[in-house]
């Protein structure tokens, strides 16, 4: 059963575009869109430059567009993720495809580029933390012993202390590595059974987070702006861009507000009233809906007001990054440290005795 789990994994991976090219598949379809190229000879086109088995993802895309399903479908067998599913979708419907698939070519490089610097952060520093636990688990295995058996003949209280304190010293890594582990698997637990409760209860709970809640404001305005913004230049009005936000699948957060807020503005509140009642937004997000409100430019503010959060987010995650190396650097001299004082004790410890 695993084994054939395994297959279906790496057949299906083999069907997909990988995540480092998707951002370069994107720019480009936008380019050959943008040329007059259509749809399906657009992706006819870049597919066997991205997908290994270009031949079988080319004939299923060919099923799909028989049996009338949507460019997202197509975007979905190329393994694109649910973040970038969303905007395709409702570019479908606001006519802007172009526009849209160039945006995710932008902002998927962005992504790749923040993933690949988070890797390089991290590969350095874990390749030290190897050794470390190596290291450590030799003096254990070695070096502790004998200490033990040359202070044993001279027991004393002191070099009982001393013994303990560099076991304890040298299991600091081990120690760092269950807790991390468990931390980790609790963590995924908790995540787990959250994404299966209601919408509302997850949105509550990030509130109550104080960094979490505030980068999920971040996440949750820019998309809205971006999605609603685009919607209304499209000439959609209010209640059909909330239409379309509510029948969408891709961000059920998303659908959970356009619902919200939908209620509230057919019981007679404005759209900046609503966005202000429901609190899941950025606290200057109300000021911009209200100049575009009275400016009578409202998609163009919210699509202006996206790029502004997207701006805002690179550079918070550029900041971030470069906090975490020297966190796990720091971390590392405590381990140094720590093995330095469990090899010196001892023999400190001899001197005395001696």
């Amino acid at each position: 059963m695993l084994f054939q789990k395994i297959k279906v994994y790496f057949a299906r991976k083999n069907e997909t575009i990988p995540s480092s090219m998707q951002s370069s598949f994107l720019s480009r379809l936008s380019d050959l869109l943008k040329e007059g190229y259509t749809f399906h000879e657009a992706v006819s086109m870049l597919i066997p430059f991205h997908v290994k088995e270009a031949e079988l993802v080319i004939q299923r895309i060919k099923e799909i567009q028989k049996n009338g399903l949507n460019v997202t479908d197509v975007f979905r067998v190329l393994g694109f993720p649910n973040r970038l599913l969303l905007p395709i979708n409702l570019a479908m419907i606001h006519g802007q495809l172009q526009e849209t698939v160039a945006v995710l070519g932008v902002n998927a490089d962005l992504y790749e580029r923040a993933k690949k610097r988070l890797n390089n952060l991290l590969m350095y520093p874990l390749f030290l933390f190897i050794v470390i636990f190596l290291l450590f688990t030799i003096f254990r295995i070695y070096f502790l012993p004998n200490m033990e058996s040359l202070l044993g003949t001279r027991a004393s209280l002191e070099s009982e202390s001393s013994i303990a304190w560099t076991t304890v010293l040298l299991h600091l890594p081990n120690t760092f590595l269950v807790v991390a582990l468990v931390v980790a698997v609790l963590l995924f637990v908790f995540l787990f059974i959250l994404n299966k409760t209601p919408v509302e209860t997850q949105l509550n709970f990030y509130r109550k987070i104080p960094f979490i809640n505030s980068w999920h404001r971040l996440l949750l305005t820019r998309v809205f702006s971006r999605e609603m913004g685009g919607l209304i230049e499209s000439g959609m009005s209010l209640q059909q861009s909330f239409d379309a936000l509510i029948t969408q699948e891709e961000h059920k957060s998303l659908q959970f507000m356009a619902e919200q807020m939908k209620d509230k503005i057919v019981h007679g509140e404005s759209f900046s009233k609503a966005v202000l009642l429901l609190d899941y937004f950025n606290g200057d997000f109300h000021h911009f809906v209200i100049h575009g409100e009275n400016s009578g430019y409202l998609g163009r503010e919210l699509t202006l007001y996206s790029e502004f959060l997207s701006d805002s987010i690179e550079t918070k995650l550029s900041r971030y990054l470069s906090v975490i190396q020297p966190i796990l650097f720091l971390l590392l001299a405590v381990f140094i440290i720590g093995a330095y004082l469990a090899i010196l004790l001892p023999i400190y410890e001899m001197i005395n005795i001696v």
